[in-house]
């Protein structure tokens, strides 16, 4: 279930990294600031946010790693070149990377991207959903399809990005992006969940009782007649 915490995260990490850029972006463009410079200081309050995170837990999880990563670009790109475009185009090359990263673990990784983020997310259930994995091939289907659906996504996106970035007017491209990244975000929740649902494994895991039937495993191990990876 999820706390009053956790939804307080939520907010204040949608208003620091999807509406302050944005907002800021188009404040900083109404003040007559260069395109440039505008794109660098917009993408500012994530990175803070991050570093408030960090002062406070002394830990950086891979999100805010990316975050950090993606100012350091920004700076960099803006140092180097001047460029806005090649500032707008850079998340779709960090976008390849991520779906290159997915569709990879498809192939080279021993679990899918998407079940190992569900795991991360999932602390206290990581060994029930370790134990579910094993148990049950219709699960370990579900997240590869998963993590193909979400990779092909991401793609698409990346090349939407580079697209828009060099065809329109700058300053529409800001609030393109992040209407695309929002909606397609929501989008692909409700096909994650959708699917989840219907799998029904997952269900196992809010039960009063989160351990699984040594019986139960062997027989649904033994019905798909699937080897775990």
């Amino acid at each position: 279930m999820t706390t009053k915490g956790e939804i307080r995260q939520t907010i204040v990490a949608v208003l620091v990294d999807v509406v302050l850029p944005l907002a800021g972006y188009y404040a900083l463009r109404a003040f007559d600031v260069a395109e440039t410079t505008a794109l660098v200081l917009s993408g500012l309050p994530p990175a803070l946010r991050v570093a408030v995170t960090f002062a406070r837990t002394r830990r950086v999880d891979a999100m805010g790693l990316f975050v950090v990563l993606l100012v350091l670009l920004n700076l960099g790109t803006a140092a180097l070149t001047g460029d806005a475009r090649l500032l707008l185009v850079r998340g779709g090359w960090l976008s390849l990377l991520i779906a290159g990263w997915m569709l990879g673990s498809l192939v080279l990784g021993s679990r899918p991207v998407t079940y190992l983020a569900c795991r991360s997310l999932l602390v206290g259930k990581a060994d029930h959903l370790d134990r579910l994995w094993e148990a049950h091939a219709s699960f370990r289907q579900v997240w590869r399809r998963l993590t193909a659906i979400w990779g092909g996504a991401t793609l698409f996106g990346c090349a939407l990005n580079i697209v828009t970035a060099y065809t329109l007017p700058v300053d529409v491209v800001p609030a393109l992006d992040t209407g695309w990244h929002v909606g397609s975000f929501l989008v692909l929740q409700i096909i994650t969940q959708i699917l989840l649902r219907r799998e029904g494994t997952l269900g196992e895991l809010w039960r009063p009782s989160c351990t699984l039937n040594p019986a139960t495993e062997r027989q649904s191990g033994e019905h798909h007649h699937s080897p775990s990876r």
